[in-house]
């Protein structure tokens, strides 16, 4: 942070000496002409003299530009860079909610997108508005001098000009806004898109997906329209009002060097410094629609800087994991709508735990209560009869490791994927872990064994040989309870075996929570937790559940 406020620094002092430099040109050019004009005045050396001062001043107009241009630049890819790590620090420390209530493709735009209009409207702030409002001070201080009256026009059109272009510029700001909202909107179809594509290319979603992308794309289309004809509109209508005003300068001037009251080289320094004290406006103008797309992408960033933090501050406690409790818990998301009510479990330790029932029953909602993403409305949850709302969530999920449906490996090798888990682990107790998730023989079949590389999105690996990567992960973390969400329902029968195999092993050393689609994988549990609209509407063994011919009996024999 310190070497870029020493950067910042040095970027607006060469900015203004930059400026300086040019502004200085019209006097020392008018000097020179004042030297050349006349027969009997004619002073070559001065005028000489003059130039050479022009050339200079020029000369180191450009070198220092250059150096802006590099610094600001440098400086302004440094800010967002900064802004970017402070962005994924503080989403890292939101609660779970926050990401569920957000389009993916929309937070995706937070660092893409909006990170490069920020950087752009950054660069444009201290490469021309710095410099342009240092040149409109100066050039107005020599106006003056040269001429009051022809002064007073110049001051009295451009902020003609500001205005009309500030009021325009008003109107396209939510122009542009809209736009980055539905932009961010489009990118998350887009995503789900892809994401889901033989899905939807084998369903009948594919028409219905086509005109919902179709939907946002057409009004993205209609309100970027609207958000360039404001921008475009602006640079013209300046531009017309100030050569309007530099005619009404031109004949001013000559009536001027007419009558004696002006020279030569004063009106021409004249018309040059009016040039430059209205073309700063001109440029503010012309990026002012920029420079308000990187202020809507500013403020869409800090939107999340604003939102609370998931509060942690509870003291961390070693947790055993032996023993579970729900007591009379109830939940909602939204505080209106009850996903789980009046809840009461009681789970002993190697306890291996199924909870089915249909899609919306509350399933995985049970899980995400258990791992304290979100915390229950009322009622309590226990872990080793330690409220679990008195307990920092880090000491929570330290006792856990989950395996999702969908396996998530990342950009790097099979040895830091499973790592990942526990980055403090021998290489003894990786290979201890894959042979007991049963991939250890695969993964040495590969080219690089450990090293082989996985590439972005893990394509390069089957579903079946990701999952059971994952479950190696999590048998590292080497923790008491062991949480499956339907681990097994996105692989075919004989990989199911073959994994339902690797479950039994680890369910003999943890305490396992696993939601269960196929119910053929739960016939075998100490405990089968049956929800239905959020209830608990049933628990037992497989076999006591087929004996009350209940709704888990329903289940069980629609499946058969």
């Amino acid at each position: 942070m310190r070497n870029n406020k020493k950067l910042l620094l040095l970027c607006v002092l060469a900015s203004i000496i930059s400026s300086f430099a040019l502004v200085i040109t019209p006097y020392f050019l008018g000097k020179a002409i004042d030297g050349m004009v006349g027969y009997q005045n004619v002073d070559l050396q001065f005028a000489t003299k003059m130039l050479s001062y022009t050339a200079v001043a020029y000369f180191m107009h450009f070198i220092l530009s250059w150096g802006t241009n590099r610094m600001a630049n440098r400086f302004s890819v440094r800010f967002v860079s900064n802004l970017l790590s402070d962005l994924m620090k503080k989403i890292t420390h939101l609660p779970i909610s926050f990401i569920d209530q957000h389009a993916h493709g929309d937070l995706q735009n937070l660092f893409v997108m909006d990170s490069e209009l920020i950087i752009d409207g950054m660069y444009l702030l201290l490469t021309q508005f710095l410099g342009g409002v240092f040149v409109v001070l100066v050039a107005a201080y020599y106006m003056i001098r040269i001429n009051l009256v022809m002064s007073l026009v110049v001051f009295v059109m451009v902020p003609i000009v500001y205005f009309t272009s500030k009021l325009i510029s008003r109107k396209s700001f939510g122009y542009f806004q809209k736009q980055q909202e539905l932009s961010g909107k489009l990118s998350g179809k887009t995503s789900e898109f892809v994401d889901n594509y033989h899905l939807v290319l084998t369903s009948n979603y594919k028409n219905q997906a086509i005109q919902e992308f179709s939907n946002i794309n057409n009004e993205l289309n209609k309100v970027g329209e609207k958000a360039q004809f404001m921008s475009a509109l602006t640079n013209p209508t300046t531009r017309l009002m100030n050569n309007l005003s530099y005619v009404l300068l031109g004949l001013t001037g000559a009536f001027g060097v007419l009558n004696n009251t002006l020279t030569v080289g004063l009106m021409t320094s004249f018309l040059s410094y009016s040039m430059m004290f209205s073309k700063p406006f001109n440029e503010f103008s012309a990026i002012i629609s920029q420079i308000i797309a990187a202020r809507a992408s500013y403020q869409r960033q800090q939107k999340v800087f604003n939102e609370t933090n998931e509060v942690d501050c509870l003291q961390e406690t070693k947790l055993e994991g032996k023993t579970v409790a729900f007591d009379d818990v109830n939940f909602s998301y939204d505080g209106k709508h009850t996903i789980i009510e009046n809840l009461n479990l009681q789970i002993n330790p190697l306890s291996k735990v199924a909870i089915v029932g249909p899609t919306g029953a509350g399933k995985s909602t049970l899980l995400n209560l258990l791992m304290r993403y979100y915390d229950a409305d009322s009622g309590s949850i226990l872990i080793d009869g330690l409220e679990v709302n008195d307990v920092s969530r880090s000491s929570i999920r330290q006792t856990m490791s989950i395996v999702l449906q969908d396996p998530w490996l990342f950009e790097g090798t099979i040895r830091e994927n499973i790592s990942y888990g526990n980055e403090k682990a021998t290489e003894e107790e990786i290979i201890r872990a894959t042979k007991q998730a049963g991939c250890h023989d695969y993964i040495m079949s590969l080219d690089g064994g450990y090293d082989a590389p996985i590439k972005l999105g893990s394509q390069n690996i089957s579903l079946g040989q990701k999952q059971l990567i994952t479950i190696a992960r999590a048998l590292l973390m080497d923790v008491p309870i062991i949480i499956l969400d339907e681990a097994t329902s996105s692989v075919d029968v004989v990989t199911e075996r073959h994994i339902q195999n690797v479950f039994t092993q680890i369910m003999k050393s943890h305490t396992t929570f696993f939601v269960a689609h196929r119910l053929s994988t739960v016939t075998d549990s100490d405990m089968i937790l049956v929800m239905k609209s959020g209830r608990l509407v049933e628990q037992g063994t497989h076999e006591e559940l087929m004996e009350l011919r209940g709704f888990y009996y329903e289940l069980y024999t629609s499946q058969y």
